[in-house]
């Protein structure tokens, strides 16, 4: 089995890199080092692959603001919050771009040259991560928080918890990254299927997600996870299929279902029951507490109240970034609006309604380019224009953008290799008439001969 393919284009390069970035380096930052320097250039080279992507992309290929015009024009508005007349600095405005075009850019990129990506090459590491980050957050959930897996290398981050136990981050710095990691874990198992890999490791990958989805405690990664793979087993197994793969699942269901009752006790069983039930836990108490409700509402209320003094354009992309305010401080027109806790208002904010219109146009485009249909890729969309945050979450981005090039790939492939195959039997089938007729022709009569 090989690991890594031995040659391969700069896309898929690049696409490595995001990847290894994505899964693995938080691990540094987690447990390797506290310093904020080390941390800042890890997550601003995860930021900034689409753009080297583009800049050093293969040879004879498009670019992506040739093939689609409203991303030029989108990034020719996020050119003027760099000089924006309500920007602090110019450099806030450079991380604007940043943080609000890398997803875009890279995203529309691989529309644009899919004939450059072939992500099922990287098929075996993304396996032999997935078992990592699941093994780690089973081991992760019932080790106690002051365990050297569950301590950050500052002593100053706090650790959360759900329940009496911790909230699992896997290789990830912050519990963002685990649940954006989910993510790509529900789209890799489209993937999984689409490859015809063997069912039992496709049925086992499912429940393990979703027990580690209960480990994380967010409720919008467990809906998230939900609706892909969810909506990906109603796409994959029609009624038929679902009631075939049923059958031959009864067997083997039968005996787990017997191993449960047998041994209740068995530590696995016992912790997919405990995560579930802290899971459920975490949940009643914000429903209670009113924190469930007033996340909901707080665009709303800050919509409704007029907090918004610059609508059409906001007051500069990346004011509010936490790495560009840290590095060259704060607007006043950020401080005299306060501390803004959504995605939406922080967009909002910075860039007015303007960068709205243009992210849902983004979105809807990005939907009819896919290459499958129907009710997956609606939920796509909706997870990445409402479902969670692609700006200021950079791992909700990364995985996003790769799992989605990862699924539409190999979907892409398969429809030209039928497309291929329809027109050879075509070609083999006309070919046969015209032997079949030439055949049925009677010999012609030589004339002046004698018998």
């Amino acid at each position: 089995m090989r690991l890594l393919p031995k040659h391969t284009n700069n896309e898929m390069r690049w696409y490595l890199i995001l990847f290894l970035l994505a899964a693995l380096g938080g691990a540094v930052r987690k447990w390797g080092t506290s310093s904020g320097a080390v941390s800042n250039v890890i997550l601003g080279l995860q930021m900034i692959v689409p753009f080297l992507m583009v800049y050093f992309r293969s040879p004879n290929c498009y670019t992506p603001f040739s093939q689609h015009k409203i991303l030029l024009f989108y990034f020719f508005y996020m050119a003027f919050h760099v000089i924006h007349p309500l920007q602090l600095t110019f450099m806030h405005g450079v991380f604007g771009i940043l943080v609000h075009g890398g997803f875009w850019l890279g995203i529309f990129y691989y529309f644009s040259n899919r004939h450059l990506f072939d992500p099922r090459q990287y098929m075996n590491l993304f396996l032999i991560i997935a078992i990592i980050e699941v093994i780690l957050a089973f081991v992760q959930y019932q080790l106690p928080p002051n365990h050297f897996l569950n301590k950050y290398a500052s002593d100053l981050i706090e650790v959360a918890t759900v329940g009496d136990r911790v909230r699992v981050t896997g290789t990830f710095s912050f519990l963002s990254g685990y649940t954006a990691y989910t993510m790509f874990f529900g789209l890799m198992i489209w993937a999984m299927i689409r490859m015809r890999l063997p069912q039992w490791m496709i049925f086992t990958a499912i429940p393990a997600g979703l027990i580690a989805t209960f480990m994380t405690g967010s409720r919008s990664g467990l809906v998230i996870y939900f609706l892909f793979v969810g909506g990906i087993l109603f796409t994959e197994y029609p009624a038929g299929k679902i009631f075939s793969l049923l059958g031959r699942l009864v067997i083997p269901s039968m005996i787990f279902l017997a191993v449960i009752l047998l041994y209740k006790k068995i530590p696995i069983f016992e912790q997919a029951e405990l995560a579930y039930n802290n899971f459920m836990g975490r949940v009643e108490a914000n429903q209670r507490s009113g924190e469930q409700t007033a996340r909901l509402l707080t665009d709303y209320w800050y919509l409704t109240n007029g907090r918004f003094k610059y609508p059409i354009t906001g007051v500069g992309l990346g004011g509010t970034y936490q790495g560009a305010t840290q590095l060259f401080g704060t607007s006043r027109y950020v401080q005299e609006f306060g501390y803004v806790e959504t995605e939406f208002s922080r967009v909002l904010l910075e860039g007015g309604w303007l960068v709205i219109f243009f992210k849902l146009i983004l979105g809807l485009i990005m939907a009819i380019n896919l290459s499958f249909g129907g009710f997956m890729r609606w939920a796509v969309w909706f997870v990445v224009a409402f479902g969670q945050p692609i700006v200021y979450n950079p791992h909700n981005a990364a995985f996003l953008l790769l799992g989605i090039i990862l699924v539409d790939n190999i979907i892409w492939r398969q429809k030209i290799e039928r497309k291929h195959q329809w027109e050879q039997y075509q070609i083999a089938r006309q070919e046969a008439a015209e032997t079949t007729a030439a055949d049925a022709q009677p010999a012609p009569i030589a004339i002046g001969t004698t018998s």
